[in-house]
């Protein structure tokens, strides 16, 4: 088998390390020569286990499987799935690993359809063990089933999303626990950091056990309906971007990646240590749930 991953971000890095660790010959496409050397290293540093091609031209096909995982850009997205599919295999497979796109609207411009699929990834993309494989339009069921299989061939643990809406399910979900998390602060309930605590040292430990609808089954229906009534009616509606985002992006802060966030100011050894204990934390959550 033979794959293809065109990006060259942290995301599509991570893809090809866990598709070159699961022994498929992977190669890379990435835009520009200056960063082959780089996306590289981060893939050996990501445990790829064996080496991958990365390619600032065209790769030499067929490949069995391409994988798209670029910015959140419509029109790029298309450009580069068309590409990606004339280099496929006669039955191979296109994936695109859009986050808030509809397949949909991303279909378009492809030869043949039937082969074309979500494969929605979490970063870093080598410990989060979630996959989302997502039909489009013209999806067979026969194609969702093949990517199912591959993901768990690769240790991922799949779900299939029934309906191409998007965001998907687990977007979704945490976008909703987010326009409450803003609304909370904006409403002077808490601060950002109370939130962050709130979620790793309650929701995220409990959830992270056996997930939102199991911990209801466990606490008893009766008193979830309970809170239910008391709580839906107030929860955030809110539909417009929250002010303590717009401020934040005016004030030109884009997080950890430039220095400073919703938390604060990040030096570089900050970042380096939130992430040290991200990956020590999934890869243990990851290697205690391989049973479920």
């Amino acid at each position: 088998m033979r794959a293809l991953v065109v990006g060259g971000g942290t995301m599509a890095a991570g893809i090809a390390a866990c598709l070159a660790a699961a022994g498929i010959d992977t190669v890379v496409q990435v835009r520009r020569a200056s960063v082959v050397d780089e996306v590289r290293a981060e893939i050996a540093r990501r445990g790829a286990g064996r080496p991958v091609s990365v390619v600032a031209g065209e790769p030499s096909g067929p490949f069995t499987l391409a994988v798209e995982s670029i910015a959140e850009d419509a029109r790029a997205k298309r450009d580069v799935l068309a590409r990606a599919e004339a280099l496929l295999a006669e039955d191979g497979i296109v994936t695109t690993n859009t986050s808030s796109l509809r397949l949909a609207d991303l279909a378009g411009g492809l030869a043949r359809p039937e082969r074309f699929a979500g494969w929605h990834w979490f970063n870093p993309a080598e410990l989060v063990p979630l996959v989302e494989v997502v039909g489009g339009p013209q999806t067979p069921p026969e194609t969702l089933e093949r990517l199912t299989a591959l993901s768990e061939r690769i240790g991922k643990r799949p779900v299939t999303v029934r309906r191409d809406v998007p965001g998907f399910i687990a977007n979704r979900l945490q976008y909703a626990l987010l326009r409450e998390a803003y609304a909370l602060v904006e409403a002077g309930v808490c601060d950002v950091a109370d939130v962050d605590r709130a979620v790793v040292d309650g929701l995220g430990s409990r959830w992270a056990a056996i997930g939102p609808f199991a911990t209801m089954d466990a606490a008893g229906l009766d008193v979830h309906e309970a809170v239910v009534e008391q709580l839906f009616p107030v929860l955030s509606r809110q539909t417009d971007v929250p002010d303590l985002l717009r401020q934040a992006r005016e004030r030109g802060e884009t997080g950890m990646k430039g220095g400073a966030g919703l938390r604060g100011t990040y030096g570089p050894d900050a970042v380096r240590e939130l992430a040290r204990r991200r990956d020590a934390i999934l890869a243990l959550l990851n290697e205690k749930g391989g049973s479920r």
